[in-house]
């Protein structure tokens, strides 16, 4: 039993104490040290890539994981026996033998243990100076061609140390299955790329008991993606500075600690900086799979890497994920497979997913989307020649996807060649989960999606039909954490496309529709309460206005918030391995202002103390408290949020009103702080009139008193904001005023009447040509500010436009500004700023 000091804990974490307190990660990491494996075994043991007749086996010698540089090992040849037994008691050993662990290699054991039976289990172990490792138990697979009737086994990715105790491997290593396929993202490098550092990651993730207990138990199939090396590298392109060092170097480094921490084939031994990592895997007649390396042969990604509107680049067939040689290995597969089912195992998701709302697209050029030519030469040939129910299983993306495969997936109607099921992560996090879930409408073959969760998946295939258990555990980093399933869906044998698996699963499902004309309505808040208020877990309805809000067994209450309808909260009790049902009618919503509910939407920023004035046509937060860091003390009387009927806020906020004692110039024009509020009240909380008042001073003219009202009718797509800026002062005040609209979101664009959508990275002046400045971002909404008088220009740039007025008020004098703020449905046009023109 060890405990950690802080200079061995910073020796073993690289001092890296951003994500989680000091305090929390030492107890946690003491925690896992003092659950090591006896040494020289604290690491544990591992098989993997089984075949028919042979499985190879793994350990490394190591006394101390916390010693980066020898592991407590000396430095020298240390030899090591091995055995493999058909029974757990080792009582009839059938494979026995005794090799050199040397310190070149990290005193790492790689045995290929063969002449063993097909289609059965083993058990193994290991002895070295008289002290004997843990029992791992393994298993071959059925012969090639042979029959086989059932197979189970889960596929992983993506498990950041920063997530912790992995409680989703303490829930895998409590499951049956035949193996384990572990996709990608095994650890996660730092900046030094030193073999050093690549041999200390790996031996710190296997410091988790959880993990070492996942490998003991199963079979492991591994392969890799970018973290390995170095994120989003891309062939011999680095993805990062890293420390200097020259990237091959870095990338050979990553190889060799990632194949001698792992039972890997000595096929997959790399020589330098290359490894042959692409492979075939065989259970039968049952499946084949292929197992893809989409890192080490790409080219480098186009247009720059990132989110963005792809370019004919993509779709340059020299491009490639794979490199042509893999390439053509993968299609020969497929078409010479005679198995029920054919499995692509790989990293980055294959399906397109477009993150814009409208006419355009934004994709992620790191992902299949970016090599888009390659996607299609695959898919193309699925589709051409037809191998048995083709399966893609992807990671990197740490959500939960089920996706149709398909030749064009901009036709909706397009044939369904092909399943793709993304598994979440162990436990890296998706801060992107806001933007996928705002992009969903405009990607109908996504047919489900979660990213709250950490977990895996479960794959339970029959020669009839192939089910997923899409598997998540509530907090990641809790050993003890209980583990769940989220939804599962079936593909049935000859019938391309998955189908989700009514009651399967725990949780909360339903339909949210429109009480008056039973319409199913998309873009709704749902929020599983608990019974103390706050939120456990929130969801949005897709198209169908279907939605499913996970929470554990237990009593909850159920909200549901769409712009346009009144807020519905309901009671709920759920039951473990039973998925409930709740089926909700909304109400449009009457003219109200006043506090207790929020603007639906992923990206909203204000609290249900802040004041929402809403009607059955949309609804807007205006800030009576929350602070925005980008407007420091500025923010009260400020809108936050904003969003039509049919659709969830994504807006970032409005800097309305400023009043600025210059004329704002620059790329930082938009974050005036020239008006300052003390105060939001309620002027008017229902009837057929709603209001709300801000009052306030400017910060940089004296004597300029502001205030401005905000009021909503009925059937109306607006609210009218007037500001009021008074000179109370004794001498005459000229300055600028007007507003901001700001919008950070993917696809977001600027409008100014007359000039169509603005894109320039560098503020310039424009003259509308109609009072009105606008912007839209990745779903199909336009936000408006829509002036009662002309005679102001805007300043903008592609991610925010504002208006300028100048004017000079006399001692006692006012001048209002009038205009309405607007969120419209632009169904997507090709113009998304027409629509304000009918306004």
């Amino acid at each position: 039993m060890k405990t950690l000091d802080r200079r061995r804990f910073l020796a073993l974490t690289g001092g890296a104490l951003g994500v989680l307190t000091f305090g929390q990660l030492t107890e946690a990491l003491a925690a896992q040290a003092s659950e090591l494996d006896p040494a020289p075994f604290a690491l544990g043991v591992a098989s993997g890539d089984p075949d028919h007749e042979s499985v190879v086996l793994w350990t490394r010698l190591i006394s101390d994981p916390l010693n980066a540089e020898t592991g407590g090992m000396p430095a020298q040849p240390v030899e090591v026996q091995w055995e493999v037994a058909r029974d757990e008691s080792f009582r009839q050993v059938v494979r026995s033998g005794s090799m050199t662990a040397v310190p070149e290699s990290a005193h790492t054991v790689h045995v290929v243990a063969d002449g063993l039976a097909p289609d059965r289990w083993y058990w193994y172990r290991f002895r070295s100076g008289g002290v004997v490792s843990r029992t791992g138990r393994t298993r071959t697979m059925p012969p090639p061609g042979a029959k086989a009737d059932h197979m189970r086994f889960a596929f992983v990715s993506c498990q950041s140390w920063a997530g912790g105790r992995y409680s989703a491997y303490r829930d895998l290593a409590e499951q049956d299955l035949d193996f384990v396929f572990h996709i990608g993202d095994y650890i996660y490098e730092t900046t030094g790329g030193s073999l050093t550092e690549f041999r200390r990651l790996h031996a710190l993730y296997k410091t988790s008991p959880d993990l070492r207990a996942a490998h003991a138990r199963f079979p492991f199939i591994l392969t890799w993606d970018d973290h390995e090396v170095q994120n989003n590298y891309a062939g011999d392109v680095a993805g990062g500075p890293g420390d200097g060092r020259p990237f091959l170097e870095r990338r050979a480094n990553g190889y060799q600690a990632y194949y001698e921490h792992l039972p890997m084939r000595p096929e997959q031994k790399p020589a330098g900086p290359n490894a042959l990592m692409y492979r075939r895997i065989e259970f039968g007649r049952l499946a084949e799979f292929s197992v893809l390396d989409t890192r080490q042969y790409r080219t480098d990604q186009a247009d720059g890497d990132g989110r963005k509107p792809p370019t004919p680049e993509v779709w340059d067939p020299a491009r490639t994920l794979t490199g042509p040689e893999q390439e053509k290995w993968l299609l020969d597969n497929l078409a010479a497979s005679k198995a029920r089912w054919n499995v692509i195992a790989q990293q980055t998701i294959m399906a397109q997913f477009d993150y814009d709302l409208g006419p355009g697209k934004i994709v992620n050029l790191d992902q299949w989307d970016g090599y888009a030519g390659a996607r299609a030469r695959i898919l193309d040939f699925i589709a051409g020649n037809r191998p048995s129910n083709p399966v893609v299983l992807s990671g990197d993306w740490h959500t939960h996807w089920v996706n149709d495969l398909k030749t064009d997936f901009d036709d909706p109607s397009s044939e369904v060649i092909a399943t793709e099921f993304v598994g979440t992560s162990i436990s890296s996090g998706a801060g992107w989960d806001a933007d996928v879930r705002t992009g969903l409408p405009a990607n109908p073959h996504v047919r489900f999606y979660n990213g709250t969760y950490r977990g895996y998946v479960i794959c339970d295939v029959t020669p009839d039909r192939w089910r997923s258990d899409l598997r998540i555990v509530l907090n990641a980093g809790d050993g003890a954490s209980p583990a769940f399933t989220i939804a599962a869906f079936e593909v049935r044998d000859g019938i391309a496309g998955a189908h989700r698996i009514d009651d399967a699963g725990d949780g909360l499902v339903g339909r949210i529709t429109d009480r008056t004309t039973g319409r199913a309505l998309a873009n709704v808040q749902v929020s599983v309460r608990k019974p103390d208020g706050t939120a456990f877990s929130t969801s949005t309805t897709d198209t169908t206005g279907e939605y499913l809000a996970f929470a554990p067994p237990g009593t909850y209450t159920v909200a549901v918030n769409g712009a346009g309808y009144e807020p519905v909260t309901v009671p709920a009790m759920l039951r473990g391995g039973v998925q409930t049902r709740a089926d909700i009618a909304l109400d449009r919503a009457a003219v109200r202002a006043g506090t207790g509910r929020t603007v639906p939407g992923p990206q909203s920023q204000a609290t249900a103390t802040d004041i929402v004035l809403c009607n059955n046509m949309l609804a807007l937060a205006v800030s009576a408290g929350s602070q925005d860091p980008q407007l420091p003390g500025v923010t009260v009387g400020k809108p936050l949020d904003l969003a039509a009927i049919g659709h969830l806020d994504q807006l970032d906020w409005m800097n309305l009103p400023y009043a600025s004692a210059s004329q704002p110039r620059g790329s930082n024009a938009w974050q005036q702080l020239t008006v300052r509020s003390t105060g939001l009240e309620v002027l008017a909380s229902s009837g057929p009139v709603a209001s709300a008042r801000a009052t306030g001073v400017s910060t940089q003219v004296p004597g300029i008193e502001v205030t401005t009202t905000f009021s909503i009718r009925q059937d109306e797509p607006w609210i009218t904001a007037e500001s009021t800026f008074t000179n109370t002062g004794t001498t005459p005040r000229t300055f600028w005023l007007g507003d901001v609209l700001d919008h950070d979101g993917a696809g977001q664009r600027s409008g100014v009447a007359g000039h169509g959508t603005v894109t320039a990275s560098t503020p310039a002046d424009y003259t509308p040509t109609e009072p009105w400045i606008a912007m839209t971002g990745s779903d199909a909404q336009t936000y408006g500010l829509l002036y009662d008088e002309a005679g102001f220009t805007a300043y903008a740039t592609g991610i925010w436009v504002m208006s300028q007025r100048q004017v000079t008020l006399e001692p006692g004098s006012a001048y209002t500004l009038r205009r309405r703020i607007t969120a419209v449905d632009n169904r997507g046009a090709a113009d998304p700023f027409a629509v304000l023109s009918g306004l």
